[in-house]
């Protein structure tokens, strides 16, 4: 019986540690990446650009060239433009991820409240503002202690949340937010916790849990501080959040979301991220996303036990009753090492250097996001550039250090630019 060819929709770390998995299944033969990284060539074949909507009908009809049996999409740009529509339009129905409609979660947070409000999920106090004049009305009244949060309602990468400190600093930030994400925002209540990430599969009924918490840093800086990113590092398992409540968040929270989704007719099937905050009334959620959290993907790859190829076909084919992912002993992290001037102005096409020192240590990976190929050599092509993750059996006190021992061998001319406090809360926590 011959090996099934899987095909993976986008270009970044996410994309690569998902690839990476998948190649490690006896079941899985060639890999293609749409369009990749200089690092997915690792792993297999990089073709053009499946992300765009203009390129869905060349994309499927490699797909049908090439007998893909499985295609994943990582991105939320290309699940919004609705990939997963147009393949179920030509009869093809082995596309892991939600269709535009149930995209909606992650692309439109005034669905995503309506729908939280309705499943009666616990979260912060909110206000759906229409203009940036009825949300400098709303923040003096959701505001607390601890300040507020502007969120804007589309798709912003992870960076179209503003976090402020006082109603004052929000007052005084509104203007730019609405110039940059337009004017429809999310007043929310600022809550105060440790943030912990969980994901899972829905099969349209239920939510079958990746059965451990992870930890994104999403600020810029060391301590939580400046601007929000995609995501600055991650770890997993997180101490803040025990199996126990990661079993709980996915039967009582998102369970009730994907199941009042299938009420409204947006069935949910594929990747579900719960953002998370551990409040002193216990956990809340943040935010719901379409896909699998980038970076907390690559650390969350290293841990895997399971043969993922299985669980995700499982889940296609509708059997996902009785699928338990199964997880190595210890702990993962990764360290994203991006351009200065991230999030806003950075260069791009700088040579990176010292890849080839980190291949030979053991526990360590690094996945590529914002790379590419030029003149034989690998350069920069993005804000975020790799995602360097580090595993051990022993834990986080092994771990941690092994990350950044792996990154202060790759450079970039002028130096990379990344946080080095990842994994210190897991170390306090596990030391107390």
């Amino acid at each position: 019986m011959g090996k099934d060819n899987v095909l993976i929709v986008g270009s970044g770390g996410r994309e690569h540690a998902l690839g990476w998995k998948l190649k490690q299944s006896e079941d899985v033969g060639k890999i293609y990446f749409a369009p990749g990284n200089a690092g997915t060539w690792e792993d297999g074949e990089n073709i053009g650009d499946g992300t765009k909507k203009d390129n869905f009908p060349a994309l499927f009809n490699f797909v049908d060239d090439k007998k893909i049996r499985m295609v994943v999409v990582g991105p939320e740009n290309p699940l919004n433009d609705g990939i997963v529509d147009y393949a179920h339009s030509l009869g093809y129905d082995r596309v892991f991820g939600p269709s535009k409609k149930a995209t909606g979660l992650e692309s439109d947070k005034f669905l995503s409240h309506r729908i939280m409000k309705s499943a009666s999920v616990p979260r912060a106090r909110s206000a759906l503002c229409l203009s940036t004049e009825t949300a400098r009305g709303m923040i003096p009244e959701i505001a607390n202690e601890n300040g507020v949060v502007i969120k804007a309602r589309g798709l912003t990468g992870g960076k179209g949340v503003f976090v402020a400190d006082s109603r004052e600093q929000a007052l005084l930030e509104l203007d730019n937010h609405a110039k940059e994400y337009g004017g429809h925002v999310l007043i929310a209540e600022r809550l105060m916790g440790e943030e912990f990430s969980v994901f899972g599969i829905s099969d349209g009924n239920r939510v079958y849990p990746f059965e451990m918490s992870f930890q994104d840093h999403k600020r810029l800086l060391d301590g939580d501080k400046g601007p929000n990113t995609g995501g600055m590092g991650a770890y997993g398992p997180a101490p803040i959040a025990s199996a126990e409540i990661v079993r709980n968040v996915a039967d009582k929270i998102m369970t009730p979301v994907v199941q009042k989704m299938k009420d409204l007719e947006m069935e949910y099937q594929g990747f579900l991220y719960a953002g998370m905050i551990m409040t002193r009334e216990g956990p809340k959620v943040i935010e719901f996303n379409a896909r699998f959290g980038d970076p907390e993907c690559q650390p969350a790859m290293m841990m895997l036990k399971s043969d993922l190829y299985q669980v995700l076909s499982n889940s296609l084919d509708g059997n996902l009753d009785g699928t338990k992912m199964e997880f190595n002993p210890g702990a993962a992290l990764c360290v994203v090492q991006a351009m200065p001037g991230y999030p806003k102005k950075y260069e791009k096409d700088a040579p990176i250097s010292g890849l080839e020192n980190v291949k030979g240590m053991d526990g360590v990976k690094v996945f590529h996001a914002g790379t590419a190929l030029k003149d034989g050599k690998i350069v920069t092509s993005g804000g975020r550039v790799l995602g360097v993750t580090a595993y051990s059996p022993r834990g986080f006190t092994l771990a941690q250090p092994l990350a950044y021992a792996a990154a202060i061998k790759i450079n970039i001319p002028g130096g990379f630019h990344q946080r080095s406090d990842i994994g210190y809360k897991a170390l306090r926590r596990i030391n107390m």
